[in-house]
Formats: structure tokens, sequence, C-alpha cells
């Protein structure tokens, strides 16, 4: 019986890494490789003239600090998480932390401020999400998949019986699934699936699975994993 948490270990708390691990294995397994993308030269202009800017994931604004803080050190940068704002501590920067931790309430938490003019930083994968959002979209990183990964997923699969799943996008779980479904074809209907947004948990409910919503907007993660545990505690 393990927990499969689809998120860096160093990005889940200590005191939650040493609570789940009284109860069950946890593996944590991010399902993916993150990389800076390389951007052109009109991406370039267009972060570095943006009065705003938006971040929405942990590894985004990790890729600002290390890439791209230089190109705008004035522009007010708006975050979904106390969690980004603090990545972004070494910058100048102003910046605005959302009341709720999802897409809906960044977006709100613009229109309320009366904010038009503004650059989303983005995954390659998130494009989608963004369409009918204001402001500009450029992808600084990239969200890849490889063999040499997918190897180390399957000797997950074929040594653990996974009951719980921390999911945290759609193109996480797809590669999931296409490693467990080597291993048994049924297994996955069987994981009891936590995920942190609105859009994965749809997802994986089109697919027939069961799945577990945070029940709040605010310190989501902590929400999700609290929710794993108490399950996990009563069976």
């Amino acid at each position: 019986m393990a927990i499969l948490i689809t998120y860096p270990k160093s990005k889940v708390p200590v005191y939650w890494r040493m609570r789940l691990e009284q109860k069950d294995d946890v593996i944590y397994f991010p399902f993916r490789v993150l990389k800076a993308a390389k951007l052109t030269a009109a991406e370039k202009k267009q972060i570095k003239e943006s009065k705003n800017l938006a971040i929405t994931s942990l590894f985004g604004a990790q890729t600002f600090c290390d890439h791209l803080r230089k190109l705008n050190s004035k522009a007010t940068i708006y975050v979904l998480s106390e969690k980004i704002r603090d990545m972004l501590i070494t910058v100048n920067n102003p910046v605005v932390v959302a009341k709720g931790e999802s897409r809906a309430d960044l977006l709100a938490e613009l229109t309320a401020r009366g904010v038009t003019d503004i650059c989303w930083l983005i995954g390659d994968k998130a494009g989608q999400y963004y369409q009918d959002f204001i402001g500009d979209k450029v992808v600084i990183y990239t969200n890849t998949w490889d063999r040499v990964h997918e190897g180390r997923a399957l000797k997950i699969f074929m040594k653990q019986h996974i009951t719980s799943a921390l999911v945290t996008s759609p193109s996480n779980f797809d590669r999931m699934y296409q490693v467990m479904t080597k291993v048994d074809s049924n297994d996955y209907k069987q994981i009891n699936y936590y995920v942190l947004g609105k859009s994965t948990g749809e997802d994986l409910q089109s697919k027939g699975l069961k799945v577990i919503f945070p029940d709040t907007d605010e310190k989501v993660l902590d929400n999700v994993l609290d929710n794993l545990w108490k399950y996990e505690r009563e069976h």
C-alpha cells in the first residue's frame, strides 16, 4: 500500500512529509521534466515592455528568477499563492497575491483592479487554459517527458500498490496512466485521485475516476494533503 505524490518532494512541507510517512509508504514522482524555454527576441521584448506580469506556478517563478528577472524589474507581478510569492523574494518587482489559489481567482483580482495590460508567463501545456484571459501570453518553460523517467516510473508501479495519488495536471495523469497500464490495465481505476485544481479534476472525472477536490481556495496543497491523510488514516 502506498501513496503517490506527483509533486516534487522539496515542494511538500516537511510537516506533511513526516505525517504521511507515519501511515504509508510515500512516493514522490512528478511525471514531468521541466525546462526553461529559449525565448525569441519578440517574446523578451513583450516581457520587458509589460506593465504587469502574471505567474501561476512555482517553476514559472523559478524560471523568472533564474533567467528573466533582468528583463523587467519594475512590472507588478500577480501570483496565485504565497508560495509563489516566496519564490520571488529575490526580485525587486512588487508582488500581489490573489485572494484564492486558482486562475479564476487571479483573473478576478485583475478585473477588480482594472488591470488589462498584462503578460502571463506560462508553461507550454497551459495555453488552452488562458485562451480567453486578457493580456498576452509567453511560454517561459516546457513540460516534457522521456524514456529514462518513464523507466523509473515503471519500476515504481511494479514494486508498489498505489491506493491514493495527488495529481497536479492532466498531462501529469496521462503519463502516469501510460505507465500504470503497462503493469496492470485496471489498477488505475481503483485509486483515489486528489487534485489541486478544477480543470485537472474535471479531466479525471471525465475518465470515470474517483476524484477528491480541495475544500478551499486558500492553502490548497495543505488542504489536499490533509484530506489525503485523513482518508489513509481511516482506511
